[in-house]
């Protein structure tokens, strides 16, 4: 894949939005951790189309009918709901406290929550709206499931003993743990293996997702935060806060082969149900952008707030 030079680039992260309408879903929603709400944007138009409140706004999911926004509320003890034909929180689920990382089944049926304050991660229902069961995973974080929608991996961000714990969806049951050098940040998995990029490490740890057994450790442009495959799962991408920019891992070489400059302090990365575009979070700019993932040029810079984080694209 051919590599997109800062240079060369500096003249094109500008350009208006060009994407066809089947690869730009309707509406984005960005977690403003600066601004204590969750941005609705049109991404039609680039505007912000309303501003939710939600106190320090930290995981956010999207069922993937694109009906409902599960947002955790970092400073108080809920996840928020919000209906996305109205833009407002319909209703408020007790988890526990300091929520974190969400992560939602492929079929959108389960989330898993990470409530760091209680050292646990919380299972729930989305069609209920309430928890089903919690499992002890000390000082959670983030997560990741795996693809067949069974398991959860949910990172322990415990100083002295930093770890993945391996959750059963089915019954919120506990499973292995997989010892860490360093306190995970995020984790992706990829058929048998999970990505996991660290705090204080410039490199991407790849395990065993069977085992925890360490397999690759993949350089990147230092301080990759998010990380998540492609739809075909022909890359893995991660940002880089360091040079900030969005890489793309092969996951056959185990390499970096693909460099956009995205902006300031990238932070997370949505996908579009078709796979072509990758919209970043840059917190240090407070906008996101939209990367189509074929010509590897942001097509889209969106202004949304302070602190954006997380961010969920409608289908």
């Amino acid at each position: 894949m051919n590599t997109l030079r800062p240079a060369i680039f500096a003249s094109l992260w500008f350009l208006p939005c060009c994407t066809s309408a089947s690869s730009a879903p309707h509406k984005a929603y960005v977690g403003l951790f600066g601004d204590n709400a969750v941005a609705v944007v049109d991404l039609a138009t680039a505007t912000v189309l309303a501003t939710i409140p939600v106190p320090a706004p930290d995981g956010l999911v999207i069922t993937p009918d694109g009906a409902k926004v599960f947002v955790s509320s970092n400073n108080a003890d809920v996840v928020d709901v919000i209906d996305t034909a109205k833009d407002a929180i319909e209703t408020s689920i007790t988890v526990g406290t300091q929520p974190a990382g969400l992560a939602i089944t492929p079929d959108g049926r389960s989330i898993v929550v990470s409530v760091q304050g209680d050292g646990q991660a919380a299972i729930i229902d989305t069609q209920t709206e309430t928890v089903s069961g919690k499992v002890p995973v000390a000082k959670a974080h983030n997560s990741a499931i795996s693809p067949d929608g069974t398991s959860a991996y949910v990172a322990s961000q415990v100083a002295a003993t930093p770890a993945i714990d391996v959750v059963g969806m089915a019954g919120a049951t506990g499973g292995a743990t997989y010892a860490l050098d360093k306190s995970p940040r995020a984790i992706a998995a990829l058929g048998t293996e999970l990505y996991v990029t660290l705090a204080g490490s410039d490199a991407i740890d790849v395990l065993d997702a069977a085992t925890g057994t360490p397999a690759a450790s993949i350089a990147t442009g230092g301080s990759p935060h998010d990380i998540r495959p492609t739809l075909d799962g022909a890359l893995v991408l991660t940002v880089s806060q360091t040079a900030g920019e969005l890489e793309g891992i092969d996951p056959t070489s185990r390499s970096v082969t693909t460099h956009v400059p995205t902006g300031q302090m990238p932070h997370w990365i949505a996908l579009s149900s078709d796979g072509k575009l990758a919209y970043v979070t840059n917190e240090g700019d407070n906008n996101f952008v939209a990367v189509d993932l074929a010509t590897k040029l942001v097509t889209q810079t969106i202004a949304v707030g302070k602190g954006p984080r997380k961010i969920a694209v409608q289908p």
